[in-house]
């Protein structure tokens, strides 16, 4: 159910995710980035360059309860501006560079080729393949109603949910997966 409007408040809060009028995720993103912050630094002694924890457990942490908090609802919102999103992989870099104690120049590719994390828009982008994968076939009639419709062109001003799946990577994608695309030949 929809909170009351506040005369001020532009934005609604329906199951978890902050609705706007435009659809633009900017209030949620950064609700979003605010608990993920907020967990982050209440285990950051056990995530922190100081900890005795080996790499896979840091990693394990990280991804059940940081990554949890950033990918819920995350089909929704894949879709929202790259600068918003932005600030969530910016979350995840940090988290990278803590967990591995790597310097300044170490790039954030090696980082999340080293700890095995894809990057937040490649993981959005599949979870999102996933949810179509799976309403597609659903059936609920409704359901695969509300997923069964053709994404507008990349020009158009309007995005849908449907249209992640059909972008380009970001550099830190790409750049990712040229790397396990190198160690995948050397193996």
């Amino acid at each position: 159910m929809l909170n009351a409007r506040i005369p001020w408040q532009r934005s609604y809060k329906y199951l978890g995710v902050t609705l706007d009028r435009n659809l633009h995720f900017r209030a949620h993103i950064a609700r979003v980035r605010k608990t993920a912050l907020f967990y982050r630094a209440r285990l950051g002694a056990m995530l922190g360059r100081k900890s005795k924890l080996s790499r896979r457990n840091k990693r394990t942490i990280y991804k059940m309860c940081i990554r949890t908090v950033m990918r819920y609802a995350s089909p929704v919102f894949a879709h929202a501006a790259p600068k918003a999103l932005h600030r969530l992989q910016v979350i995840q870099n940090k988290f990278c560079r803590a967990a591995t104690d790597a310097h300044w120049c170490v790039r954030n590719s090696i980082l999340h080729r080293d700890l095995e994390l894809p990057t937040i828009s490649k993981y959005m982008k599949d979870a999102s393949k996933r949810f179509f994968d799976f309403a597609g076939s659903h059936p609920n009639a409704l359901l695969r109603a509300a997923v069964d419709y053709q994404p507008p062109p990349p020009t158009h001003y309007i995005r849908r949910s449907r249209n992640v799946l059909f972008d380009q990577p970001d550099a830190l994608t790409a750049a990712v997966d040229s790397l396990n695309d190198v160690n995948d030949t050397h193996d």
